[in-house]
């Protein structure tokens, strides 16, 4: 019986977003050779929970998919590259999320049902934490590409692996649909959405 595990949640783009985003994949390994990221499928990332006990975790999906079901499916769009800083000597180049007032309240909603405090700018990553000086041989090749791509997301989708086994993969755990209306996410936001969640209750993290 699996003691622990790790939770990995996304928004899973349509298989031709993630057969693009390996072509770019490709090209770059054959410009600076292998590196991290390479083989990692097309994503957004939203909330990674490590070491979580397996006997909450049935409650706490539950509690998560009856929040989830309210909130619509979100049409996103890629609109070019850009690139992460970290520190002097490594950057993370990825395709870009359009922000727009209607994307940016449907991610605050997400946010806020998921109980997430911290929430990173939605993108999908491309060349993740490269050295300076790989990240100049390939980003004018990127930062002069245009990829425009619309396309919905209807699902949020739930990975799980074990926490203490070393080089451990990432499994399908389940989806949690998005079914509200799409007129709900259209709507300004309401002070009543913006309100922190109760503190006591469950959670599957």
């Amino acid at each position: 019986m699996k003691g622990y595990l790790d939770f990995f949640m996304l928004l899973s783009p349509p298989e031709r977003v993630k057969a693009i985003v390996r072509e770019h994949k490709h090209y770059a390994a054959d410009v600076i050779g292998s590196y991290d990221s390479e083989y990692s499928i097309a994503h957004i990332s939203v909330n990674k929970m490590q070491r979580q006990k397996t006997f909450l975790t049935e409650p706490g999906i539950r509690e998560f998919r009856q929040r989830l079901c309210l909130i619509p499916p979100v049409t996103l769009t890629i609109g070019g590259f850009d690139y992460f800083v970290h520190g002097k000597d490594y950057r993370t180049i990825y395709a870009r999320i359009v922000s727009s007032p209607e994307t940016s309240h449907w991610f605050k909603m997400l946010k806020q049902h998921l109980k997430i405090k911290e929430f990173n700018v939605p993108h999908i990553t491309i060349c993740r934490n490269i050295p300076l000086a790989d990240f100049d041989k390939i980003w004018p090749y990127f930062k002069q590409l245009e990829w425009k791509e619309t396309f919905t997301v209807n699902a949020l989708t739930v990975l799980q692996r074990e926490s203490f086994v070393s080089f451990a993969k990432w499994e399908p755990y389940t989806e949690l649909p998005f079914e509200g209306k799409v007129q709900y996410s259209m709507a300004p936001p309401k002070p009543s959405l913006l309100k922190p969640l109760n503190s006591h209750q469950t959670s599957l993290f």
